[in-house]
């Protein structure tokens, strides 16, 4: 089995470890480290996971290492670790905005780098994950670490240059349902049904969609047919969404969050 090294040990980074823990892999297979005195110690302790203190003690016990800290922090960690891989590692970033050539000019020297975009869905399994990485990438790695991730969701292969429309999509997306979620919670609330009985009302129609769409495999499109009675109360309410181009209004939401991506990563 892979070894497996993981920078930053933060939500995400943590998600990571707890998925690989749920799949199999051995602990004394998975290294880690962190800055953070604190939450090292509560790695080690939680989880049973040595936490080493330097990059390079790191590098000497993974095959695939995964960077999950902060943008910010991209460039002093890739510079820490870089000394130390070889051509036989793989370099794996969750970080969002920093682009493999980022990360080779960094480097200063050719490296495997796989580029990931999960999204905050994948604590519970759940994500929406964009993947892509550069021509020194064999087949055989770009499967192992799909098996890696695989745990936390479904990966979706794409080119470099889809990925921050992977991010807009994929990564903020969630924002953008979870507000319209609110509407509809507060909506009910403006009709007279109480909040937590709104909350329930509009999560369970949520869950239900999206489980009815997965299973039957239909297109939302034809699903929303089916609700859509002649002269009932869904045309009302959808001609009153059209009327204020609500799928214009979300469709350019997200290109603007895909805009906002490709200048972070600039």
């Amino acid at each position: 089995m892979n070894r497996i090294g993981i920078i930053g040990l933060g939500n995400m980074g943590e998600a990571i470890l707890k998925a690989l823990l749920r799949t199999g892999f051995k602990k004394k297979d998975i290294s880690c480290l962190e800055t953070k005195t604190s939450r090292a110690q509560f790695i080690e302790e939680t989880h049973g996971i040595e936490c080493v203190a330097t990059p390079h003690t790191l590098a000497a016990k993974a095959d695939f290492i995964i960077l999950a800290v902060k943008p910010q922090d991209s460039e002093k960690t890739i510079q820490g670790i870089a000394p130390h891989i070889n051509e036989k590692n793989v370099l794996i970033s969750i970080m969002a905005g920093i682009t493999i050539s980022n990360i080779l000019s960094i480097v200063g020297k050719p490296m495997k780098v796989i580029r990931i975009m999960p999204n905050i869905c994948v604590k519970v399994g759940e994500g929406a994950i964009g993947i892509t990485s550069n021509s020194l990438v064999t087949n055989e790695d770009m499967e192992e670490t799909k098996k890696i991730f695989a745990p936390l969701g479904t990966m979706v292969e794409v080119g470099e240059e889809l990925m921050d429309a992977v991010t807009a999509l994929g990564a903020s997306g969630p924002a953008f349902f979870l507000l319209f979620l609110e509407a509809m919670i507060d909506a009910g609330v403006m009709m007279g049904i109480t909040r937590e009985k709104a909350t329930t009302l509009s999560i369970k129609v949520a869950k239900g969609t999206i489980r009815m769409l997965e299973e039957e495999a239909i297109h939302p499109a034809l699903m929303k047919e089916m609700i859509t009675s002649p002269g009932g109360t869904t045309i009302a309410g959808l001609a009153s969404l059209e009327e204020d181009a609500f799928k214009g209004i979300i469709i350019k939401a997200i290109e603007k969050a895909r805009k906002r991506a490709k200048e972070l990563s600039l």
